[in-house]
């Protein structure tokens, strides 16, 4: 009787919890989103330390030292100052070649737009007289289109011009960036010692079974986000350089500066590859409007072939989920919380996955079993 109020009690609180969820869900988003801002730098240092682990695991591989007792101490060590340093250079290199051709690019474009905007003004307007003049109607005020335009010419040259925002903002995702690199270093030099803490810790707090269910969670929460930022580091430097050889084969016109856009805008699942196709087409167009065309046909057939054959095969095995839940997965992940909810999502959809099939395996399982005693009854 003891044991069955507790039952219920708990089973009322959750009722109230989940009630409290759906009246609520604005501010309990609202208070997770404020939470994940204060903790910003440590998943961002996790993130990180699963991303230098990809080289640091392939360093430890190639120092066999551990028969040498002070080279042993030094594996771990040079493994992972390698790593860090392997790591940033990749950073360093794509901000060297991306923010000066941006630049460029930028000055190129706001120079283009007000004849761009002139031309495509008069044609509307033109257009507009033409429809007009055909149907039997009265003559049109131009003021409006002329005055909407103005305002989106405003607007845009407006949102290129102004960066005090963004300063901030980048600045403090540096020193977010910055303290993350120090958790992450802490996180890789001390992994084994770490782990082990965690697993004494929940065992020493909850009852075995407790404790075996969620070390089997964490554990392929670890494999599930490590597969996945390998999947998707592989992915994106295959799309960018099929990207670049495609571009610069036809001619092209900034064909590196679109394969390292590629590169980047491919971390984003699903909607990366039309963001790095509409940046690239506005660079294409203010080079050279007449090659538009051409070159969304090109990014068009290297995207597909991407996608068709180069992603499924490496994100197979990273994890192993119906694109259905993948679309759910980043349609709530990017609705609450953006593109970093996508990445975060993804990865814990494939958990979640993983957890219901085992669960249903065991059910279907018990449900065999007690048929076939049945059965011999």
């Amino acid at each position: 009787m003891r044991s069955l109020k507790k039952t219920d009690l708990g089973l009322v609180v959750g009722l109230m919890l989940f009630a409290f969820f759906l009246y609520r869900f604005d501010a309990v988003i609202g208070l997770i989103q404020a939470l994940i801002t204060i903790i910003s730098p440590f998943i961002i240092g996790a993130v990180l330390a699963l991303v230098i682990n990809l080289p640091m695991r392939f360093f430890e591989r190639l120092f066999t030292l551990r028969q040498h007792g002070v080279l042993a101490k030094l594996r771990r060590g040079i493994s992972l100052t390698l790593s860090v340093i392997l790591v940033l250079a990749v950073v360093v290199m794509l901000m060297v070649f991306i923010i000066p051709e941006v630049i460029v690019a930028v000055e190129r474009l706001i120079a283009v737009v007000p004849s761009l905007l002139g031309d495509l003004e008069e044609w509307l307007s033109h257009s507009n007289m033409q429809i007009r003049n055909s149907l039997g109607l009265a003559e049109t005020d131009e003021s409006g289109v002329r005055d909407l335009f103005q305002r989106a010419y405003q607007f845009l040259i407006g949102g290129l011009s102004s960066s005090s925002g963004m300063v901030i903002s980048a600045a403090q995702f540096v020193l977010n960036v910055g303290i993350g690199l120090v958790f992450a270093i802490y996180l890789l030099f001390s992994k084994e010692r770490i782990r082990a803490q965690l697993s004494r810790l929940l065992t020493a707090l909850l009852p075995s079974k407790a404790d075996a269910f969620v070390q089997h969670i964490l554990h392929l929460l670890l494999k599930a986000y490590s597969n996945f930022i390998g999947g998707q580091l592989l992915q994106s430097i295959l799309s960018s350089a099929l990207t670049m050889a495609a571009l610069a084969v036809f001619g092209f016109p900034y064909a590196v500066l679109i394969g390292l856009i590629t590169f980047v805008a491919s971390f984003i699942p699903i909607f990366g590859p039309y963001i790095s196709g509409i940046l690239g087409l506005l660079l294409v167009f203010t080079a050279d409007p007449g090659q538009a065309g051409w070159f969304l046909l090109a990014f068009l057939l290297v995207q597909q072939l991407v996608g068709s054959v180069v992603y499924p095969r490496i994100m197979s095995g990273a994890i192993a989920i119906p694109s259905i839940w993948v679309l759910v997965a980043v349609t709530l992940g990017g609705g609450m919380f953006g593109i970093a909810g996508m990445l975060l999502f993804i990865p814990l959809a494939a958990v979640i996955y993983r957890l219901t099939a085992e669960h249903v395996r065991r059910r279907e399982h018990r449900r065999a079993e007690k048929e076939q005693h049945i059965d011999s009854v």
